[in-house]
């Protein structure tokens, strides 16, 4: 082991110890109040839409000025098409019709008039 790589394995050891000495309850309940601390929140849900359906656009639509609606119809559309093989009917059909109802409020842009 080289003096550079036995130093690194030191400080990160120092630095995990430092760490835990300065956790605290506030802390944690920080991490717990999170949206991404919930793994069933919408946030999360909706965080594999944003890999393909980015508002930079590209060969995939983006989702950016859907509604709420709009969104829930084609996703249950997916959901629920029996022939349908693409990745985006099996991805909703690990869904609940909660979790798209969610997930289609979360991402969605309705403009209240």
């Amino acid at each position: 082991m080289t003096r550079q790589t036995g130093a690194l394995g030191i400080l990160a050891l120092l630095m995990s110890l430092l760490g835990a000495c300065g956790s605290t309850p506030t802390d944690a309940m920080a991490a717990e109040t999170s949206p991404l601390a919930d793994t069933g929140s919408a946030a999360v849900l909706a965080l594999a839409c944003s890999g393909c359906h980015s508002p930079a656009g590209g060969a995939i639509a983006s989702l950016e000025g859907r509604t709420s609606t709009e969104l829930r119809t084609a996703l249950l559309r997916y959901r629920t098409d029996p022939d349908g093989g693409s990745v985006m009917h099996r991805m909703m059909r690990g869904y609940s019709e909660a979790d798209i109802d969610a997930i289609s409020v979360y991402l969605a842009e309705d403009i209240a008039e």
